[in-house]
């Protein structure tokens, strides 16, 4: 009878979404699911405490001993303030701001320490980079489904020792829920203005008596439209994830992902003079009669058996395969010559805009293979205690597919005729291959010490060999390279509760490709970081605390020139650039009744070295930047919560031509708990954007076209229920 009721969640979801276990790809999640190994998520779901995170040294490090700042977003906060989109959950950590986006709400462009978590200095032809990570896998292209995110962390600067190439600003990993070592159900569904809707549903729990075998069921449906004219998003996700552990030594997990995501980009308003164009909230031009969209498949299987007292070894394989439809229509100032008839032509003053299929890709194909295998020891010499950690990894992604551009009509800002863009024609439209592959092979070492009188010490040492390649020229060869990249970190923790840290560590980012003119090989982007900070935990840990300073510099960035032939423009090694600054992140529990998360930065960038742009500020980064959320339970059923996020003015491009005016917007939020038969249910009401203040996310570096706009007020209507 007991084994009967563990299979009832599972076989309810089963049931409601009408699926079997042969049915896993139906509606999902995007990628890389569960964190090793699953367990009861045993802490407070209420709780603003954030959890302690082993991603930033990829073993068990308590906080207060690792020489690093790692913010965390927990579940609480993402459903207090119902952040639908990584976005907006992003948005409570200091030092991340945005940057323009191209694949919808559910692949956001984050921007970390002044630096985009892509390289978006050569506007696109950069292999070797990533926008995130999820369960600690390098992805791309994988859209986020927030229904099935546990929390989000963000390990501010350089991670490339651990994690491979990478940006240096910092590293956004997505965890997602975990399996439960108990039955458990959920649905939640949420509705709002602009047509949103989003469903979930979710089983977890036992599927044999003894508990040895554990699986996960869930699936979501998330839709939207806008108060910006053609843009939608649409994002169809299913998750299984089937786990055996025997004993509390050894996990064998494997999971299914499958999403579906729709939309067409909001590509904003140009800038006239030095500010956005005074338009109409709902004013956009991408009016392409055809949704992009991608397909995503992933397979993961990952393990971890603990060899003796103290040796464990931790395995990884993930396989990701998508399709993809890119079909946008792109408002570009510049006329580019290739327009059929008078009305395809623009002056170059912003109005009227030329409009383009640029270089879309109706057919695309994008396929990533990763394997990872940690060994990590913990043993005394001398009495200093050690961490040891030895891993291996290696990554090869590739993106395919022909892309085409065309020309099409152009567009008056202020009186805009849309609606009727035509369909692209492959017939007529100029065809491109581009070569687009990465791939390394990586060995690292990392040696945590512990001295016992509050020191720690940390030093980490990794080798990359890597072959990348980014070229029109689909002969070209690859670039291969090979990079020894380290780390080393001090901690002090001078009280049980406080601690002071140093940090300096290198990182390896994207690979420049080739000279699409000589197709000479280009040095890889590089960075260095050095961290100093102070990290502290009060009222029992309930409320933590991290102040950091830092100097970051990036070098061999790379750079845009013009050129006669497709795609009309080549890249090149051209400087450096630094970002310094201060940060401060607090989140947790003051009182019973309050819990609050916030954050400040201050952070100045500037261009050290470049032919055009030296001197000038880096794009989208604000100098000042600021967050608080706070929620008060006035008793056991209500609770009610607000907060507003603010940045100061940044610039719009590169040349620093135009500027995004400042801004702050304030969220409410309201919640009433109840029971509902056997469930715990809760009702919850949210306000986005209070008092209806008009302002900008951001804007693409490069292009003085594509400045976007932050949503209307907006409500949103909660109910969840947990069984």
């Amino acid at each position: 009878m007991r084994s009967i009721f563990r299979l009832h969640p599972l076989a309810a979801a089963l049931c409601a979404t009408g699926l079997g276990f042969a049915g896993a790809p139906a509606l999902a999640q995007g990628s890389a699911q569960q964190s090793l190994p699953p367990v009861t998520v045993s802490a407070d779901r209420d709780s603003y405490q954030a959890p302690e995170s082993a991603t930033a040294t990829r073993t068990d490090t308590p906080s207060l001993q690792n020489p690093q700042s790692v913010q965390v977003v927990p579940l609480s906060v993402i459903q207090d303030q119902s952040a639908l989109n990584l976005g907006d959950a992003l948005r409570n950590v200091s030092g991340v701001q945005s940057d323009f986006g191209f694949n919808g709400s559910a692949q956001p462009l984050a921007i970390l320490r002044g630096f985009p978590s892509i390289s978006m200095t050569a506007m696109g032809p950069m292999s070797g980079s990533s926008n995130y990570y999820i369960d600690g896998s390098k992805v791309a292209g994988v859209p986020i489904n927030m229904a099935n995110v546990q929390l989000v962390e963000v390990i501010k600067g350089p991670s490339s020792v651990l994690y491979g190439r990478a940006e240096p600003g910092g590293l956004i990993n997505v965890v997602t829920k975990p399996i439960s070592s108990v039955p458990a159900f959920s649905f939640e569904q949420t509705v709002g203005q602009y047509g949103l809707s989003r469903t979930g549903i979710e089983a977890s729990g036992p599927v044999n008596a003894d508990g040895t075998v554990r699986a996960r069921l869930a699936a979501s449906y998330y839709s939207t439209d806008s108060i910006r004219d053609y843009v939608t998003d649409k994002l169809g996700a299913f998750t299984g994830s089937l786990a055996w552990v025997p004993d509390a030594r050894t996990s064998v997990t494997a999971t299914i992902d499958y999403s579906s995501q729709r939309y067409r980009t909001d590509y904003g308003v140009p800038a006239i003079g030095d500010r956005p164009a005074n338009l109409p909230w709902s004013r956009q031009f991408n009016d392409s009669p055809t949704l992009s969209g991608t397909k995503t498949t992933s397979f993961k299987l990952e393990g971890s058996h603990q060899l003796s007292d103290t040796w464990q070894i931790k395995g990884k394989v993930l396989s990701v395969r998508g399709d993809t439809s890119e079909m946008d229509v792109t408002p570009y100032r510049v006329d580019l010559g290739a327009g059929m008839s008078p009305g395809d032509g623009c002056t170059g003053s912003g109005n009227p805009m030329c409009r383009y299929y640029y270089y879309v890709r109706p057919d695309g194909r994008y396929k990533l293979d990763q394997f990872n295998v940690d060994l990590i020891g913990k043993f005394d010499t001398g009495g200093v205690k050690h961490t040891v950690l030895v891993g291996f990894d290696t990554y090869n992604s590739r993106k395919s597919g022909t892309t085409y551009f065309q020309q099409l009509s152009a567009v008056d800002i202020y009186i805009p005729l849309l609606g009727m863009t035509p369909r692209l024609d492959t017939t007529t439209a100029m065809p491109l291959d581009i070569r687009d592959q990465n791939r390394w092979t990586s060995l690292y070492v990392q040696d945590q010490v512990a001295f016992g009188n509050g020191v720690f010490l940390t030093g980490a040492l990794r080798h990359d060999r890597t072959s990348a390649v980014y070229a029109s020229d689909t002969t070209a060869p690859p670039n291969k390279a090979s990079f020894t990249t380290p780390r080393l970190g001090a901690v002090w923790q001078f009280a049980p509760n406080q601690a002071v840290y140093a940090q300096y560590q290198d990182a390896v980012s994207a690979n420049n490709g080739r000279d699409a003119v000589t197709l000479a090989a280009l040095k890889a982007e590089k960075a260095s970081q050095f961290e100093i900070g102070h990290k502290i935990e009060l009222f029992d840990g309930k409320l933590s605390s991290t102040v950091a300073l830092y100097q970051l510099v990036k070098r061999n960035r790379g750079g845009s020139v013009p050129i006669d032939t497709a795609p009309y423009y080549n890249t090149i090694t051209i400087g450096k650039a630094r970002s310094h600054g201060l940060e401060w992140d607090v989140s947790g529990e003051i009182t019973k009744r309050l819990s609050l998360i916030g954050s400040y930065a201050y952070t100045d960038t500037r261009v050290t070295e470049d032919p055009t742009y030296q001197g000038k500020q880096l794009a989208n980064v604000a100098r000042h930047t600021a967050s608080l959320w706070a929620r008060y339970a006035f008793d056991s059923q209500w609770s009610g919560g607000a907060g507003v996020f603010a940045q100061s003015q940044r610039q719009g491009d590169v040349g620093n031509t135009f500027q995004l005016p400042g801004y702050a917007r304030v969220d409410a939020m309201l919640v009433y708990h109840f029971a509902l038969g056997s469930a715990k249910a809760a009702l919850q009401f949210n306000i986005d954007n209070l008092f209806g203040k008009k302002y900008y996310t951001g804007s693409h570096q490069f292009v003085s076209d594509w400045i976007k706009l932050g949503t209307p007020r907006t409500a949103k209507l909660t109910l969840r229920l947990d069984y």
